[in-house]
């Protein structure tokens, strides 16, 4: 019976991830944008040190890019299809690492549910780096867990290090993978202290001199490596004013977490279904809290369960650094910032979850709990479905393909996008008063055969002239409508 209900587990965890992959992939997410694109147009020229960081920046590597260019070398694949590949194959390792910790196959498709469908105001942990940042860290954890339970020096040493490359790729990817190494840190401050008084809770190394020793040489090798990552990278002074906000600037970034709360709560944002959600969960606290649960409320000991420790600390520590950072607060305490605290948190609440007495109560609660976890992953997808299937964005731009060789200026979030279905013909920039991630594709446009203006979210209409990037254009012909966008040919007037 156990064996047909892990292959039932295992079914039930593999559609979730179909149905993910088949909604917020690159290559079938509606509402691609040039965030998510410029993984897309990375892929066919990725190349060493330039493309190290994410263009335009010194910060947030680009793992997906790397492996990705390797793979289309190969294959000759769509970049399209490969970058979401490689992208689930990442988010889908991270949930892999993570079942070492969460025991139980209802933990597990909760996590799943989570995981690859999360509510709407967290949709950002799938499209972005957030889910790459935290697979990267429970994997490290997962092989870190490992080492300590191997008995032989050398497969310590040999986990040890896994997890050590991991972090430091983890850290490349994303600079809030310190803030999950702290709580590594605290975590395992706490359990030294209280293994202490357990005598029976005996560490699993012997001699810790030689994995600390292994650890200090990987954080030293790990130090140099990122600093020469940034050395060749774009400065971007913006991100180097200080990481703390002023404390006016902190007060902004909680008063618009609770406003964002408070609008969900009153059924004004984007999504009903995501109020009803927050309703159920508020009902579900306040009955984990009421006086007549306090056996619900006890803790797990740290030296029984160290990762629901690592979890929340890990939650609390980013909660803590979003809310007072400056960059944060300079961009409008974005939702985006919250994902990894959000499934931090959720991580630990269901390993909470495991450890309640199994009775009749635990049964109610894990009951409870799941159909409020499948109302909030309905909040994140369910629009692309009713009342009627949304095309992938990708779907809807390729119309651009048949342009042949083309070269494209538009506003940001026009811009980088329109690429994703061919990058190797089709060529774009931001426009010359936009964000420009990547100068030298501006030399590309202009050397395409010809070159179109998109108007949306930048002119209100096309100009007869116009100056970009010290070029003067004219235009040509009348505009067209196609990839739901307006174009118009433009040429360059030679001097």
């Amino acid at each position: 019976m156990r064996i047909n209900s892990e292959i039932w587990i295992k079914a039930g965890v593999a559609l979730i991830i179909l149905f993910s992959f088949f909604t917020f992939s690159e290559n079938f997410f509606p509402l691609l944008n040039s965030d998510m694109a410029v993984n897309i147009l990375m892929t066919p020229s990725f190349s060493l040190p330039h493309d190290i960081y994410f263009w335009g920046q010194d910060r947030s590597g680009n793992l997906i890019p790397l492996i990705s260019h390797y793979l289309y070398t190969v294959s000759g694949i769509k970049p399209v299809i490969i970058v979401s590949l490689v992208h689930y194959f990442i988010l889908a390792a991270g949930f892999w690492a993570l079942t070492r910790f969460v025991k139980t196959g209802y933990g597990r498709i909760v996590l799943a549910l989570l995981w690859f469908l999360p509510p709407l105001h967290f949709r950002e942990y799938l499209l972005i780096l957030y889910g790459v940042q935290v697979s990267l860290v429970v994997l490290a954890l997962n092989f870190l867990d490992r080492s300590f339970t191997t008995r032989l020096q050398w497969k310590c040493l040999l986990w040890l290090s896994a997890s050590c490359i991991v972090f430091i790729i983890g850290v490349w990817v994303s600079d809030m993978v310190l803030v999950s190494i702290l709580a590594l840190l605290i975590t395992g401050a706490l359990y030294f202290l209280s293994a202490g008084k357990y005598p029976l809770k005996s560490l699993s190394w012997r001699g810790a001199l030689v994995p600390a020793f292994c650890v200090l040489l990987w954080a030293a090798a790990g130090f140099m490596v990122l600093h020469y990552a940034k050395s060749v990278s774009t400065f971007v002074q913006t991100y180097d004013q200080g990481l703390l906000a002023n404390p006016r600037s902190i007060i902004i970034n909680i008063r618009i977490v609770i406003e964002s709360v408070v609008k969900v709560f009153l059924f004004s944002s984007e999504s009903g279904i995501e109020s009803i959600f927050a309703w159920c969960l508020l009902a579900f606290m306040i009955f984990l809290f009421f006086p007549v649960n306090r056996k619900l409320r006890s803790l797990i000991k740290i030296t029984e369960n160290p990762w629901f420790y690592f979890f929340m600390a890990e939650a609390l520590l980013t909660l803590a650094a979003v809310l007072s950072s400056r960059w944060v607060a300079a961009n409008g305490a974005g939702r985006r910032y919250f994902t990894t605290f959000f499934m931090s948190a959720c991580i630990c609440f269901v390993l909470w979850l495991e450890n309640v007495p199994k009775n009749r109560l635990q049964v109610l609660l894990q009951s409870a709990f799941m159909i409020i976890v499948i109302t909030a992953s309905l909040s994140g997808f369910y629009r692309f479905y009713y009342p009627e299937i949304k095309p992938s964005r990708i779907r809807v731009i390729s119309a651009l393909k048949y342009m042949g060789n083309i070269g494209i200026i538009a506003e940001y979030w026009n811009a980088y996008m329109t690429a994703s279905p061919d990058p190797l013909r089709i060529k774009v920039t931001a426009h010359d008063k936009d964000y420009v991630r990547n100068p030298d594709l501006v030399n590309e446009v202009f050397k395409q055969p010809k070159i179109y203006l998109i108007k949306d979210g930048w002119l209100e209409s096309f100009p007869d002239t116009i100056v970009q990037f010290g070029r003067t254009l004219k235009k040509q012909g009348k505009s067209f409508h196609i990839a739901d966008a307006w174009l118009n040919r433009y040429t360059v007037v030679r001097k």
